[in-house]
Order: C-alpha cells, then structure tokens, then sequence
C-alpha cells in the first residue's frame, strides 16, 4: 500500500518531493474546492457540445457591427456558424455561399466562407450614420438559417466615444465567471438607460460585450429591449476558462485602441471590471470605474489619477451609480479638457 501512495502522489504532484501528507497540501486542496463546481460546469459543457449523429442542419449566421470614419475603406465579414450549446464551441462551416446585401436591399457580393466559417467583403463608408448591412445563406440541402443584419457606423469624426462594458456595466454582477445568464431573464441597471439616452446625441457609445458571437443576437435584443440607444456591438472575445483553470489573462484592449482613431478627442470607459479599467487607463483613455467608494458629499472620487511617462495624463474616476454619470460629460460635440 505504501508503494501505490507513493505512485498516486507522484502521478497527480509530480513537482513534489515524496514525504507524507502534510499541511503543504492543503492550499491546493483548498483551491481546487473552490473551483470544483465551475469545472464540472465546463465537463458538462463539453460534454453536451459533441455534435450529434444525426445532424439537423441548423447554422447561425453572425454579422459584426463596424465603426469607422466617413470615407474610409473597411471589412465587413459575416460567420457561418452550426447550431450548438448557448453559443460556446461552435464551428464555423466552410464552403457554404453568403449574399451581403446594402441598407437598400441590393446585392453587393456573394462569397463562400472559408475555413473558419467567415466570408468577407470591402465596403467604402459614407457620410456619418447607421447602415445596416444584411447577410443571407443560400439556399441548400446541407444548411438552413436566417438572415441576420449588422451594422455600419460612420462616425462623426468630433464625436467622442464612450465604451460600455455590456455585462460589468448595464447588467448586474454575476454570481459565476464561467457562464452569463440568459439575456432574456436579466434586467437592466437602474438609471443606466436614462444616463446614456442623454449622453448619446453628442457622443458615439460602443457596447463591449463578452457574451460569444453564435449567440450576439441576444446580446442586441436584449439593448434594443430595454431600450438603449443605438450603437456598435464590439467582442472582447474573453477565453472560456479565462480565470478559472488559471490566472486570468491580462485584458484585451487592442480591440479599443483600434476603434480609438480621433486621439485628439478623449474616450472614456464605463466598467465594473477593475482589471480592464486599469489597462484602458495606461492606453490613455478615461474610466469611469463602478465602485462601492464614494466621497462624504456623495461626488465621484477619483482613486487614481497620475502621469504617464510621455506625460499623458491617465485616470480612473469611481462612481456610484448611473445617475452620476451623465453630470460629469458635457453634452457637446467638442469636449475639451
């Protein structure tokens, strides 16, 4: 027996030196508790994402909303992607004939898809406005699914902008990191659709969401629902087990820089995501982080606030609640400091 402890031990701890049980254990023990129940949920996941023999043909096509600036030249791609679990592991089908179609209905161009499930087409922006662009499956024997709209914004190039953290900012906390709630069962934070309905005539607002792009549809009927104003729809495209299996990666904020094009206007942040608040803040964009801290007077109370080293200045405001926010933006085209 003492021989197959020394194997068990060896097999599942092999950067241990073999001694006895001891209480150098019990952090790892402890640790692995509490990710336990978050870890069974990925089993089943994975589990239940196996694709059946008996295949129904059911797709999803996903079209991303773009921003970009008035004459510019862009990308404007669809993904075909097959039916699955909420959304996560799904595959992108290949081969199969998209049909992008402009704001007035005509044919623009019809491309196959290609290995990850995506077809894409260069489109040259207009004057400053929304322009939905839809996306059609063609018709066959192998697939079915329905045509799905994304939409082109053109800024107005003195617009500031304002990004929105969709599930650390408009929904409440979650009680797991693994798996959003349906979107259909979360109501919105209180004030947040006032506090931007009345920032959204002189800034652009952009939705960062983490929920995974098969199932974004959701995402945009649950802010047309609760009656946000309109704008982008942009993935921080977060790994599935980001946090949980290990320690979370530093957060993503290419995808903010890139949609940050107008340096002279400043961009601001609106997150309860600590983490992602302080690398927008090295970038040099302004957070509005959601934090229980607020000054005596009930004002916003700015926890850190210092200079980089090319002397740029980088900040993050806390606040209370929604109702504050819309009192710290001037409602103006062109916002200075």
């Amino acid at each position: 027996m003492t021989g197959m402890k020394r194997i068990w031990v060896t097999f599942f701890y092999p950067s241990f030196n073999f001694r006895p049980l001891d209480n150098r254990l019990t952090p790892i023990f402890t640790s692995a508790l509490r990710r336990f129940d978050a870890l069974l949920t990925v089993a089943l996941l994975l589990l239940t994402a196996v694709p059946s023999s008996r295949a129904d043909g059911s797709a999803t096509v996903v079209v991303p909303d773009r921003l970009c600036l008035p004459g510019e030249e862009i990308y404007i791609e669809a993904t075909l992607y097959r039916g699955g679990l909420l959304g996560f592991l799904q595959r992108g089908i290949q081969g199969e004939l998209l049909h992008f179609f402009d704001p007035q209905g005509n044919p623009l161009r019809a491309l196959l898809t290609d290995p990850s499930g995506t077809a894409r087409i260069r489109y040259k922006a207009g004057t400053p406005g929304r322009y939905p662009i839809t996306v059609r499956l063609a018709e066959n024997p192998r697939h079915s699914a329905d045509p799905s709209t994304g939409n082109v914004f053109v800024q107005e190039k003195r617009r500031p902008l304002i990004f929105v953290t969709v599930e650390e900012g408009l929904m409440p906390p979650r009680s797991t990191p693994l798996l959003p709630k349906d979107p259909r069962k979360v109501e919105a934070q209180p004030a947040s659709v006032k506090a931007l309905s009345e920032m959204a005539p002189c800034h652009m607002l952009v939705y960062l969401t983490q929920w995974p792009r098969p199932s974004s549809h959701q995402i945009r009927s649950w802010l047309e629902n609760k009656g946000y104003p309109s704008g982008p729809i942009c993935f921080l495209d977060h790994p599935l087990l980001g946090g949980i299996v290990s320690e979370a990666p530093a957060p993503e904020t290419d995808l903010l820089e890139s949609l940050w094009r107008e340096r002279s206007i400043p961009a601001h942040l609106v997150t309860r995501d600590g983490g992602l608040a302080e690398a927008a803040a090295a970038k040099g964009i302004r957070v509005l982080l959601f934090t229980a801290e607020t000054s005596t007077s009930g004002t916003p109370l700015k926890v850190e606030d210092k200079h980089r080293e090319n002397g740029q200045e980088e900040s993050i405001t806390s606040v209370h609640e929604w109702a504050e926010i819309p009192t710290i933006f001037r409602c103006r085209t062109e916002e200075t400091d």
